[in-house]
This record gives structure tokens, sequence and C-alpha cells, in this order.
């Protein structure tokens, strides 16, 4: 798999650990942006610190000023940090480049977001930077921070203080709102940052530019990531789907627009919006998705430090019910249940007196108002739970004694160490105030995850499990299909009719080709050639009409089913001639398409379209009238494995129709998978912008593409 060539790697690395920084625009006013990027500079662990003010000051904060870049006396500036107007970061970089810069962060708004001028500025920004070998975070930006290296490149200076001690998570967003309320829960919560960076503008360092970088990056166990969108989805999937591979990466994705996508005529392209396909990609690419700030801290936090379970039985630990049963409800909903204790265990529980008298030994362990007053029962319980084979993570609830001195402090460490011997994981609902550092400090150093409330405990470790299971999937793909020379040389005929929506028995030549059982479908001028066409085919057939102009054949009465005879052919014929010239009088018309009759069966959706931003996506959903009703679909970035086909199909909410409903026979989903791959393929194979097969039946132990529509 690709990933970051040395040159961009180590462009980064000087970004990212610089050994000198200037900051243009330094300010001598307290309340000034130049003024708190100066600040956060002087706090961070770097050799020099450049100080640039056109004022001419002589010093700022005990630091010789200097009026321009030019006048620093050091040609090998690693780091630059912009804090000036708009207008004068162009001569600014070109300046920084020539004083050695290797990285450079843009606070300036006013780029892309402000219209023509700025994104023109921002293109010949990019230019510049890329041919100087130059990575810019921005602009618009709140910067980065590093504790490895100890950088702090925002102008946050509190950030230093706050986050001293170095940490594995990695925060990328593309908003500074996003990462600085994401920093606050970081430091609510006591957990130390690794790295956070606000990409802003994203002027020549993409997301999966950062994603490529902090795969290899060492110091990186979690990526967490915040994203409004994306202009290369492809690219941002392929980095993803590399980085997810070796390392958890949660993703919370908001903003989502169509802006700039075409008017769809298919039913695939008319549901393929900017969500379905950012959300499909995640997916793809195996990444963890969330859905609040909030949720992306707890999840970070926890694949942070604890080890993945080895499957999904959880046992829980209480003093008190009630949270308990709120946790259970949530395991529940997540896929994860109450393991079955061993009777070892529950005769150890009884023989050892953890539990008092009057309560059985189950799980949840309900330690009573025992547990609270003695917390060294959490340790014995956890021991045990450790040793049973049907336990594969812990829950414990507990409530701080809000520094009663009458109760024990709870013994972190051993709790932390208990866990670690054990390998599985074990997070704590640990009801405390936020300002009870000590308390929440204790957890930390013991590796153990601990939450102010069970429902934030239990929604953490569903999401743990979530990511053990992500590392679990398959990660090689099947070779692609091998379509004959006809295939081409067939679209490439289509293609130089410059015609841009095929017939249905031009759409079906192509699927049929493809090895992609289609209903026979014969194109026919008028009302003698169809009587020869259904003769010949065989009744009862279905009459369809051929327009290049008609998108939804059936709107228009372009739809005929069931003739059972000639006679009903040339009534239908007539009839239908009639309609569509009244309904559609613009139309085009090519004549009436003849097939079979299709035998009854369940009716599927397999499509595809060609993203703006995604390129080839592929589609399954339920068919027929249900894909208009209730646009039960999942989607998927072409090509897909046949483990990717697998999860659409189980993806759509109305998966149990698969199944069999009311006697009818199940869908043979091997059948099914084999068709989503061989769409997925052909739609990755030729520029083909849309596909509709629906409805496809499913019948007999086979398929059959009932009808098809096609676009280049």
């Amino acid at each position: 798999m690709e990933g970051m060539d040395k040159a961009a790697r180590a462009a980064f690395d000087a970004l990212f650990s610089p050994r000198s920084v200037a900051v243009v625009g330094a300010s001598t006013h307290g309340g000034k942006v130049g003024n708190f990027v100066l600040r956060s500079a002087l706090a961070s662990g770097v050799e020099e610190v450049y100080p640039v003010h056109a004022g001419g000051v002589e010093e700022i904060l005990g630091r010789k000023a200097y009026p321009s870049i030019e006048a620093i006396p050091d040609d090998a500036v690693d780091l630059f940090l912009f804090a000036v107007p708009q207008k004068h970061i162009l001569k600014g970089f070109g300046a920084a480049v020539a004083k050695g810069c290797r990285g450079a962060v843009i606070f300036t708004a006013g780029f892309r977001e402000a219209g023509e001028e700025g994104r023109r500025d921002q293109r010949r920004l990019k230019a510049m930077a890329d041919e100087a070998g130059v990575k810019i975070i921005g602009p618009n930006t709140l910067g980065f921070f590093r504790s490895h290296s100890r950088m702090n490149a925002t102008f946050m200076p509190v950030l230093s203080d706050l986050f001293r001690e170095p940490g594995s998570i990695t925060l990328v967003s593309q908003s500074g709102g996003v990462a600085g309320f994401g920093a606050i829960r970081f430091a609510e919560d006591r957990i130390p940052v690794g790295t956070l960076v606000c990409l802003g503008n994203r002027a020549n360092v993409e997301f999966a530019d950062m994603l490529d970088y902090l795969a290899e990056d060492p110091h990186t166990r979690v990526v967490a990531l915040f994203i409004e969108g994306l202009d290369d989805v492809r690219r941002f999937f392929d980095a993803a789907r590399r980085c997810a591979a070796v390392k958890p990466v949660v993703v919370l994705g908001a903003g989502y627009t169509d802006a700039g996508r075409k008017v769809a005529r298919s039913h695939t392209g008319s549901m393929a919006g900017a969500q379905a396909v950012y959300e499909a990609a995640f997916r793809q690419a195996g990444l963890l998705q969330v859905h609040s700030i909030e949720e992306l801290v707890d999840t970070a936090k926890i694949l942070s430090l604890s080890a993945p379970p080895r499957g999904n039985r959880v046992g829980v630990i209480t003093h008190t019910a009630g949270p308990a049963v709120l946790a259970s409800d949530i395991l529940a909903r997540s896929g994860l249940v109450l393991g079955d204790l061993s009777d070892a265990t529950k005769e150890a529980l009884v023989s050892k007196g953890v539990l008092p008298s009057f309560m059985p030994p189950d799980n949840p362990v309900d330690l009573t108002t025992f547990g609270y007053l003695d917390r060294r029962l959490y340790v014995e319980v956890l021991e045990l739970l450790a040793e049973d084979p049907g336990v594969d993570a812990a829950l414990a609830v507990c409530m701080s004694a809000l520094g009663d001195p009458h109760v024990d402090p709870f013994p972190a460490d051993a709790f932390g160490r208990a866990a670690a011997r054990s390998g599985k994981p074990a997070v704590v609902a640990w009801g405390a105030p936020s300002d009870a550092h000590e308390e929440l400090d204790a957890w930390v150093r013991a590796g153990v995850a601990a939450y102010p409330t069970a429902e934030r405990a239990a929604a953490a470790l569903a999401n743990l499990h979530r990511a053990s299971r992500l590392q679990e999937r398959p990660k090689d793909a099947a070779p692609p299909p091998e379509f004959p020379a006809e295939l081409s040389d067939y679209v490439a005929d289509l293609r130089s009719s410059g015609r841009v929506h095929l017939l249905e028995h031009e759409a079906k030549r192509v699927l049929d080709l493809a090895g992609i059982r289609t209903a026979r479908t014969v194109l026919a001028s008028g009302e003698d050639e169809a009587v020869s066409a259904a003769r010949e085919i065989g009744y009862p057939v279905a009459l369809k009409i051929a327009s290049q102009d008609i998108a939804h054949k059936s709107d228009v009465g372009g739809v005929a089913l069931h003739l059972a005879d000639e006679e009903a052919l040339r009534r239908a014929h007539r009839c239908m001639m009639e309609v569509v010239a009244r309904k559609a009088p613009g139309a085009r018309l090519e004549g009436v398409c003849v097939q079979p009759m299709v035998p009854a069966g369940t009716e599927l959706i397999v499509g595809g379209t060609r993203d703006p931003q995604a390129g080839p996506v592929v589609m399954f959903g339920l068919g027929g009238i249900w894909v208009e009703a209730i646009g039960d679909v999942a989607f998927r970035l072409a090509p897909v494995t046949e483990a990717d086909a697998r999860e659409m199909i189980t993806e759509i909410q109305g998966t149990a129709v698969l199944d069999g409903l009311r006697g009818a026979p199940p869908v043979e989903r091997d059948a099914l998978a084999r068709l989503i791959v061989a769409v997925s393929h052909l739609l990755a194979r030729f520029p083909i912008q849309e596909l509709d097969c629906n409805p496809v039946i499913f019948h007999d132990g086979t398929y059959t593409v009932a009808d098809a529509r096609m676009s280049f």
C-alpha cells in the first residue's frame, strides 16, 4: 500500500519538531493574536524564537524583535507562524522561503472562504509552498500543538500548561472551534493529548496527508478526526484505509452539503448525497464513526488506554443497580451481552465473602452499599472476572466519596494492575465532579478509562468493541474480474455515438457482457415488430417505451406488464403510444422494448453513480417501489470486495426481507454479493455516470435484472 514518501515525511517532521520559529506579526499588545502566538512559541521546546514586528520595536516579551523577515540573523528558520493581515501573506511567505522555511502556520483568514479573490490567493500560496516543499497548516486556522516536541504553534498558549505530559492521541480537525472544545474535554478528563492539528482552509495539507503521516507516527496510537468537507473523497478514503489498517481512526463528520452535485436522473444518483457517500467511505475504510465531540473524545480515550476485547461478553460490577441497568441497556443495543458467570466464579464470589449473604452471585455483580464503603471489593471481583472464560471485558460503576475521610479512596492502581494482568479491558463509571483532579488523575495513572456516567462508560466500551471488530476485517481484496474485450468494444461504440443516455436494451447488453444476468430485451420500432419479437420471446411479455428523454417510463404510461397474447400486446402498444405522446410530448421515441415477464420474487436495486468527489460509488437496497417509498439503501466506493458487499447487505433496515417474508424464499446472498461486486467493478472500469438495475428480481435460486438504466 502506498503511503507518504520520504521527502514529505521529512517536511512534516520539520513542521512538528522545528529547531527555530519566527512569529511574523508578533504584537506587544496582550489582546492581539500576534501576542498570543508569540507566547505559545515561547512556551515551546525550541532553540530560537524570532519575533517579527514591522513597527520597529526593539523587544517583545523579553525577546529581541526584528523589523522584517529578511532582518532575522538566521538563514535556516524551520517554522514560520503568520499572524498578519491577508494582504501581507504572499509577500511574507516568499520571504520566509528565502529564509529556509520548512513549515508554516497561517492563522489569517480571507482566503478560499472569502470569495474568488481569496481563492485565487490561496492557489498562489499553494503553488509557492509546493514548489518550495513547504507544508502549510491553514490558512484560517488555530494552528497545531505537538506535546512530544513541546511545539505550541497555536494562539492558545494555555495548551502548553494543560498538556505537559505527552499523550498518544492525535486530533485532526477542520475546525479550530471543535479542536478547542475537544482539547477542553481531554483536559477535563485528565487525558494527555499527543498532537492537535487544525487544518483550516487546507492550502496544501489535507486530511489524507495527515493520515499518511500518522499511520507511521510512533507517537500516535489513536487518530481522531473532525471533518466538515473534503475536496477529494477518494484520496481521503485511500489514506484512511491505510491508516486504519494499523491503528484505530475515529471520525466525526458534520456539515455535509450537496453543493456542486448534478441533478440525477437515476434513483442511485438522487440518493447519493454527500452524507451518504462520506459515511459509506468512512465505513468502508474501517473508520469508527461517532456523533458528537463528547463521543469522539470518550472513544479516543478508551482506545488509547485499553486493550481490545476478545468478544462481546461484559461483566458488570456495581454498588448501585440503577446506573448498571442504564449501562446494560446501552451495551445490549450495541451488540454486547452480560456474560454468564462460570460456576467457579459464582462459588468464589460466595466463598470469599465478596457479596453480602442476601445477594445472589450473578452478573451484574451487585456489591450493594458494601461496595461503596469497601472499594477493595471491586479489585477482588475484577480478579475473578479476569479468570472467567465467559467474560471478555469489565465495566465497574462506583460513586466518589467526594472527599469523605471515613471512606477509603478507590484502589485505582490495584484495579488497573488487575486489568492489565488479565489482558481484558476494564472501564469505570466514576461518579465524581470534574474538579476532583486527584481522583481522575489516579485513573489515568492506572491506565483505566474512567467516565462520569454509566451511560458514557458503556458507550465507550461498545465503541472499543466496534473498533476491535473493524481491525478483524479482511484486508486483502480479490483480483478484479476479467471483462471480455467485446464489452470494451461495445462501450467504445456506444460512447462514439455521442449519446449520453442508453436505451434499455443497450444498457442490458452492457450488463450481459459483464456477466450479469438480465431479461432478454428486444427493441421494436413499431407494433408489428413488437408482435414479432413477442412471438419469438414467448408470452407473457412486458412492453416498455424506448426513449433517451424518458427516465422514469411508468410515470408517463410507458410500461405494460403481463401481456398474455398478441391481442393484448397490440392493444397495450396503441394505448401506450397515445398516453406517452400526451404526457411527454417533446420526447424522442425510438420504439418499444419487449421482454419476457420475470418470475415473481424479491425485488432489489443494485446500481451506481460517479460522484464528483468520490468517483464511482455502488449502491444496493430494496428495489421496485420500495426504493422510492423508503430509500433503504447502502453505498460504498467502487470497486468493492465481497466482504464490503456483505456488509452492505446487512446494513439496510429491511434486511429481514432478504430472509423471506410470508413464505417467500430467501434471497441467495452469495449470488447477491457477487452481483454487487460485479456492478462495482463495471462502474470502476468504465466511464459510467449513472446505473440503475431496478428491479433485480431474485427468484428460483437465481436473479434477473428486469430493468436497467445507464448513462455515460
